[in-house]
């Protein structure tokens, strides 16, 4: 067993947190927008750190290549050997917004087809910190 901090959220509970200032928030709202017009289906949860890269571990392995560029090189669970800078292009996206607490905060994950999102979705309740965190 591991554990487990994951939480819904959504971008207006964001919005409306005090963890990033006015101006950040009104730029995330505007590159947001801009990621939701090539992936319009979005889920945001908050995570900590290990959740985030046993999430993305997953969309890796069942989507593919994040699109975007390559922060595997920093994650407890990678799945992209390369170390160099470098970018993929995929059919999925994750983007951090703020923390909210030590190694925890907003995250959202972003997908071109519906299916995606939907399987992302249904697999919420697995995500954990992983294997590296057993209790």
């Amino acid at each position: 067993m591991s554990y487990r901090t994951v939480e819904a959220a959504s971008f207006e509970e964001y919005l409306a947190s005090d963890d990033d200032s006015v101006e950040d928030r009104a730029s995330q709202k505007i590159e947001r927008n801009e990621r939701l017009l090539r992936f319009p289906f979005s889920v945001m949860l908050k995570v900590s750190f290990p959740e985030l890269d046993f999430a993305n571990r997953w969309c890796w392995q069942n989507f593919g290549p994040g699109d975007g560029e390559c922060t595997q090189s920093y994650s407890r669970y990678r799945v992209c050997d390369r170390k160099d800078r470098h970018t993929h292009e995929g059919r999925w996206a994750s983007h951090w917004f703020v923390k909210t607490d030590y190694d925890f905060g907003f995250n959202e994950w972003y997908f071109v087809a519906s299916r995606d999102h939907e399987l992302f979705v249904a697999n919420i309740a697995n995500i954990n910190w992983g294997e590296n965190f057993l209790k």
